[in-house]
């Protein structure tokens, strides 16, 4: 088990992770990473934003591990 950290950049913010969690490997930390980018493009998408970038980069005891990017948009055309 190692302790890995899940910091979030969105268009210019960044959220760094002060706890971290422990999990089994990094394939392990990837899917949570995924999990925490598909939450956080969630709200943004809710809104009706359009070019949200979002990043989690996780890392561990001794530096980056891997990165999880996207790009959100969210359209409404017509309310009927």
């Amino acid at each position: 088990m190692a302790q890995y950290f899940f910091d979030l950049r969105s268009d210019g913010i960044f959220s760094q992770d002060k706890d971290g969690v422990e999990l089994l490997d990094a394939e392990a930390a990837h899917d949570m990473a995924l999990g925490a980018l598909v939450d956080a493009a969630r709200d943004a998408v809710m809104e009706g934003s359009t070019g949200q970038h979002f990043a989690v980069e996780v890392r561990n005891g001794t530096g980056r591990v891997l990165e999880v990017t996207a790009i959100f948009n969210s359209r409404i055309f017509s309310k009927q």
